[in-house]
């Protein structure tokens, strides 16, 4: 083909892409939801007749996060409570229900810009697109005026309450109910309701985000619902309790402000021996048939009973551990996506890293495991036998994190433990264990595994797994140049049966666009590695490995 030809053929291809890829123009488009209009300027493209509207600068206005990574080939949309990731390659939608939808030619590209046709907008999160205003602006409905997003733009100092969760604690008789908030905690009042069983929050100056439920049912032994009312300028939440509790209010700021109630029950909630007594140490008072509201929490106080002693379990003698033995937990896989936000799921890059791992530490001279080595569910059994059969001088479960802000950034380092210290440990025990306690993990057994936490051997290797996961934690600080979150308790399923030095890794935060890409990238993953290898090599040299091994 002549140099003329070609130049023809390019042109003759430039021209068809003309016709069939408009260039995005700005256009006023009104969007209802949830039974409000919105009249907004939106970037929209035409393909071949169909208009599209970008997706980012829609979500900009109306508080939704769209993020997409075209190296994995996927888009996270995430509005109104609801979580999609769009696979490119699939050509399909994906919801954390798992629930899934064609694409069909309902997504564009563009310039690295997503643009989605209103009918799958509606579909995916019931917001409506007059189409006929992609091109011209609409004259206002008489039943309906257009306004500004004043819905979702918040009022100075006010506080965005995102989402309410609770988890239950079964080997403390505690449920924790917590109140995540978007950028600063509001100030509030907490008054009980003893009759009635029921908690009210009033959280001042604060505003719900868009799309948030007014009932969460909560799926919790001790909690039957949140219901949420919006009162002026506060919002109030009343907790709904099936049985009488102690109640403790406490909150965090910092990158995820929240606040949480724990909740504590007993057996003996229902005998005559208990007394209700105030917060202050002031004379107990009876119980009044008349509802009434107090300000301050309302412990609960049994009488004393005599336990008997916890056996402690059988224990793996140390010089059954095999010093040259790691094994590594790979968190989640298979049906366990792990977290998913922006464009990338936790499994993927969780398994990415610790094959790299692997690989790394069999050049060091180790005998080295994983309790999965492709995009399978090993469940709590499966993957305690492999820890357990195996005898390692170290366990490491590798997982990556995620908040409600995405600014929230680092690596933290998690030891098994019956109490919790340090920052978010709740919550990642929570998210952590979700998927363990779903499969069947019971109380009876948490008790059981619960009795070595008074065995001489578990103590001991609870002891030397926080100056193992301290001397990891520092060095891929050091390698990665990474925030230190520090090193945290908390009880983790897996790790509380666990005789050897063990400790779970969150790498870092996929909810944070940043980190994520990072984690996704290999280059900054060989660091990652790079700094647990030289972690577990100060590990092995140090004389706390060489105490603990000659107890």
């Amino acid at each position: 083909m002549s140099r003329h030809s070609n130049s023809l053929y390019i042109w003759l291809l430039l021209l068809l892409f003309c016709l069939v890829f408009s260039q995005p123009i700005y256009s006023k488009i009104n969007i209802e939801y949830q039974g409000q209009v919105f009249s907004l300027d939106l970037p929209t493209i035409k393909v071949n007749g169909d208009n599209y509207i970008s997706v980012e600068n829609l979500f900009k206005q109306i508080g939704g996060v769209e993020y997409y990574s075209p190296i994995m080939k996927k888009v996270n949309l995430f509005f109104g409570g609801k979580n999609w990731v769009l696979s490119l390659d699939k050509g399909i939608a994906v919801a954390e229900s798992g629930e899934e939808i064609p694409l069909g030619r309902s997504v564009v590209i563009q310039e690295n810009s997503v643009y989605i046709s209103p009918q799958f907008l509606n579909q995916l999160f019931g917001i409506s697109t007059d189409t006929s205003s992609t091109v011209v602006t609409p004259s206002p409905s008489p039943t309906k005026t257009p306004s500004t997003i004043s819905p979702v733009t918040l009022p100075t100092g006010s506080s965005s309450l995102l989402n309410v969760r609770s988890h239950s604690y079964g080997d403390e008789n505690r449920s924790r109910v917590t109140f995540d908030f978007g950028i600063n905690l509001p100030t509030h009042s907490m008054q009980t309701d003893q009759a009635n069983n029921r908690i009210i929050l009033t959280f001042n100056n604060a505003t719900l985000a868009p799309g948030t439920p007014e009932t969460f049912s909560l799926n919790d032994n001790r909690v039957d619902r949140v219901v949420l009312n919006k009162k002026g300028s506060n919002v109030e939440a009343i907790i709904y309790l099936k049985s009488p509790a102690s109640i403790q209010k406490n909150q965090l700021g910092g990158e995820n402000p929240r606040i949480y109630l724990d909740i504590v029950t007993s057996t003996l909630l229902t005998s005559p021996d208990v007394t209700i007594l105030p917060a202050s140490p002031s004379p107990p008072t009876q119980p009044t048939t008349t509802p009434a509201l107090t300000s301050t929490p309302t412990p609960v106080v049994p009488t004393p009973t005599t336990k008997p002693p916890v056996q402690p379990t059988t224990a793996t003698p140390y010089d059954k551990i095999n010093p040259r033995v790691i094994v590594i937990d790979p968190g989640h896989g298979g049906k366990d996506p792990g977290c998913v936000v922006n464009g990338y799921q936790e499994k993927d890059i969780i398994l990415q890293v610790s094959k790299k791992l692997k690989e790394a530490l069999t050049q060091q001279g180790y005998e080295v495991y994983l309790t999965r080595e492709g995009d399978t569910y090993p469940g709590l059994k499966e993957r305690s036998a492999v820890a357990n059969n195996k005898q390692p001088v170290v366990l490491l479960s590798i997982h990556a994190n995620a908040a409600p802000n995405k600014k929230a950034t680092g690596v933290e380092v998690f030891v098994g433990s019956a109490q919790i210290h340090g920052e978010g440990a709740a919550d990642v025990a929570n998210r952590e264990n979700q998927r363990f306690i779903s499969e069947g993990y019971t109380e009876e057994q948490n008790g059981k595994i619960n009795s070595t936490l008074l065995d001489s051997y578990y103590l001991g290797s609870r002891t030397v797994s926080m100056k193992l996961g301290s001397l990891i934690e520092n060095n891929i600080v050091k390698e990665t140049g990474q925030a230190s979150r520090g090193l945290k308790e908390a009880p983790l399923i897996l790790l509380k049966g666990m005789y050897f030095p063990s400790c779970l890794i969150e790498i870092g935060f996929l909810s944070n666009p940043t980190e994520a890409k990072n984690l996704a990238n290999g280059a900054f993953q060989d660091k990652l590695v790079r700094g647990i290898v030289v972690g577990i090599k100060q590990f092995m040299s140090s004389s706390d490995l060489k105490k603990f091994l000659e107890e």
